[in-house]
């Protein structure tokens, strides 16, 4: 049996609102788990710093052992300024954000993370001297994050499928994904679509939902169970190659059915990614 790795944020955590109202739906990486051993790495609100770690790991163990056509790598790629910092819960740590046009820091403010906050104001300093210092390396980050799984997924014979979640800077560019198609071959696959976008664009009413009521998202890693299948089967096309005939997402779902629960108060409602 063809064994599949993981990397990834919420969208791929096998946690994600698993206690919620959907808890009986079947998640993406549970489709796939009917046809492939699946190890999955993925972890709500971390980004390509730490997913990479565990990546590092067994790339290192694959080059000594050599046991890896096999195996076929999912990756999901989240914002740059997510950084593992020393001494942290790499959970808990997404609160802590970079501006790349102001080049400075910002908390996300919440009633959860109270350690995480402090944690920051303790080291505000460090942090700002850190994204400062790295500022163009992070911006660009992401582009060689693809490079890079890109040339292990010829060297290694691996397929490696490479999936974009929130805020990556490069995909602002938009000759970015006019290139990122050169990079198709048997053994990889980079989708030029933000799964965040995804996520949003279920909304019926999007202008709605970010205006003036409170929503609780209670999706399973931030997709309904019409997109999870969706995922599957995309991804069950790109591991044969079939890149042309991918599944649009489903759009415009009754979101108080089918996606969480409706709370008519006067709050603001953005999208809030783990």
């Amino acid at each position: 049996m063809k064994k599949i790795l993981i990397f990834g944020d919420s969208f791929a955590d096998p946690t994600s609102n698993i206690d919620r109202k959907f808890q009986q739906d079947t998640a993406w990486y549970e489709f796939l788990s009917s046809d492939y051993d699946i190890t999955n790495y993925g972890i709500c609100g971390t980004g390509p710093h730490y997913s990479f770690k565990e990546y590092y790991d067994l790339i290192q163990k694959f080059m000594t052992t050599r046991e890896y056509e096999d195996y076929i790598v999912i990756f999901f790629l989240s914002g740059e300024d997510r950084i593992h910092y020393p001494n942290t819960n790499p959970r808990e740590t997404s609160s802590i954000n970079w501006d790349f046009q102001k080049k400075e820091s910002w908390f996300y403010e919440n009633n959860y993370e109270e350690k995480v906050k402090i944690y920051y104001d303790a080291f505000k300093s460090e942090i700002d001297f850190f994204f400062l210092t790295m500022h163009d390396e992070m911006y660009w980050s992401n582009m060689k994050n693809v490079g890079f799984l890109h040339i292990l997924s010829l060297l290694l014979n691996m397929k490696t499928i490479v999936f974009f979640t929130y805020g990556i800077k490069i995909l602002n560019k938009t000759w970015f994904k006019d290139y990122i198609s050169r990079l198709y071959s048997s053994n990889f696959y980079v989708s030029p679509i933000e799964l965040a976008i995804v996520a949003e664009e279920e909304f019926k009413d999007k202008d709605k939902y970010r205006s003036n009521y409170d929503f609780q998202d209670e999706r399973r890693n931030h997709l309904s169970q019409q997109n999870h299948k969706v995922l599957y089967e995309n991804i069950k096309k790109i591991i044969v190659n079939d890149y042309k005939n991918l599944i649009p997402f489903v759009k415009n779902i009754d979101e108080s059915k089918n996606l969480g629960i409706r709370k008519h108060t006067e709050k603001t409602g953005d999208f809030i990614y783990e």
